[in-house]
Formats: C-alpha cells, structure tokens, sequence
C-alpha cells in the first residue's frame, strides 16, 4: 500500500517534458531557453530588435533562459515563428509565449 501513495502523487504533476508555458495564449511575451551559458545580452536583443521594439528583457548572464517582452504581440509572433530553432552562440533557441 506503501506504493501506491507514490503513484497517487505522480499523478498529480504532468509528466516531465510538458511544462506550464505551453499552453500559455499568445502574447507580447517570449520565454527563450536554451541558451549558451557564453551568450551576453546584446547578441541575444539583436536578433529579437529586428522584429520591432522591445518593451523589455529579463537575462541574467549564466542563466539558460531569458524573457523578451515586445511592445506588440503580432511582432512576438513574428519573432517566436522565425526564431525558434534559429541557433545563437551554438544553440537552437526555444522560444514559448510566456504568462503575462
């Protein structure tokens, strides 16, 4: 019976690989992830800025994620459509809309 309280929890988390971002709606705001450890800020911003004006950008140096948040949600899209997958610093981003 010992198991079977294990298995009752695990079921209450969604399993691993499916995170909370996903089913997040469009929106004005990026999570990128995957990032080089090497990245600085700027060679990141300079593929966003192409995409339109950047309302703001949570990156900390050493992290692999960062969030961008543009001023509006068409260029988001725009910009999450034509940079996923695109690779800066050598790797692939991954880019989610992210909650508000």
């Amino acid at each position: 019976s010992g198991r079977g309280g294990r298995d009752r929890s695990r079921r209450d988390h969604p399993p691993s690989g499916i995170s909370s971002r996903a089913n997040a709606p469009p929106s004005r705001h990026l999570w990128v992830g995957n990032l080089s450890h090497s990245i600085l800020e700027p060679d990141l911003t300079d593929h966003f800025l192409q995409f339109g004006e950047l309302e703001s950008v949570a990156f900390q140096p050493g992290r692999s994620y960062a969030f961008i948040n543009f001023m509006n949600e068409e260029e988001a899209i725009s910009a999450m459509k034509a940079l996923q997958g695109f690779p800066v610093a050598g790797n692939p981003l991954r880019i989610e809309f992210a909650k508000a």
